[in-house]
């Protein structure tokens, strides 16, 4: 059997080193790739694949939100750099997925078991996909620490660790107390995921209060937090945030 196959995946090297690894396998046939959710979700509806490689953490539209927003159900298999939550959530429903950086043994065990996978596992499927979605909805806390990936190796920095975030084009920096980090996410998606001490004081800025040393007054009545970081940064506080620093 051949699987007319999409890869979705927002790293360049990683989608091509993907494709490469899987031109070896003579029953999965690459019909498209995309480089981030949007396109993903209209190129699956529109070509309507036999098996997708989903990659989970992706800015704007992360994996499980392709998945909620597709009007068709392909076979899925993830990839992951890591996440205890899904990875729980993948084994409780049986359904497949790979760790960053992808190692061929364990791509070739994927593709065995793909090959095994029946008609009645896959009429169970859609209800698989269902329940390991609402899975990760309801049981997923606010992140505890991020993955940075680092060349073939990925780094854990734990949140209580991280004295603020700063926008970066169209990443996102992480600066701990004397080091910097860059990961391809946005400050609106980690917003939503982060513990409660972590406070958006500024379109450009996400603090960890634990980490604010003081607030000084700067022109026109505004106000600079200063972080407790080797540098003691000195970040703007916008007018509408100022509130969350000034409780009533």
């Amino acid at each position: 059997m051949f699987y007319k196959t999409i890869l979705v995946e927002d790293e360049e090297l990683s989608r091509l080193g993907l494709k490469k690894k899987l031109e070896q396998f003579d029953e999965i046939d690459i019909i498209d790739m995309a480089e981030n959710g949007i396109e993903a979700v209209e190129k699956i509806n529109k070509l309507k694949p036999d098996l997708i490689f989903l990659d989970i953490q992706m800015p704007g539209m992360n994996g499980f939100e392709v998945l909620q927003n597709l009007s068709y159900m392909p076979v899925v298999i993830f990839t992951t750099a890591f996440d205890e939550y899904a990875l729980k959530a993948f084994e409780t429903n049986s359904i497949d997925y790979l760790l960053k950086p992808i190692e061929e043994d364990r791509l070739q065990k994927a593709m065995e078991k793909l090959k095994k996978f029946t008609e009645k596992e896959k009429c169970d499927y859609d209800s698989k996909i269902t329940s390991l979605l609402n899975e990760l909805t309801n049981k997923q806390d606010k992140l505890s620490r991020i993955h940075i990936k680092i060349g073939d190796e990925v780094l854990f920095v734990n949140t209580n660790d991280i004295f603020f975030f700063k926008a970066d084009n169209k990443y996102t920096s992480i600066c701990t107390f004397d080091d910097e980090y860059i990961i391809n996410d946005t400050l609106a998606s980690l917003e939503e995921k982060l513990p409660e001490n972590f406070i958006r004081i500024h379109r450009g800025f996400i603090i960890n209060m634990n980490h604010l040393n003081k607030l000084k007054k700067w022109f026109g009545g505004k106000y600079l937090a200063v972080m407790k970081d080797k540098k003691k940064t000195e970040i703007p506080v916008s007018r509408n945030s100022k509130d969350k620093l000034f409780p009533e």
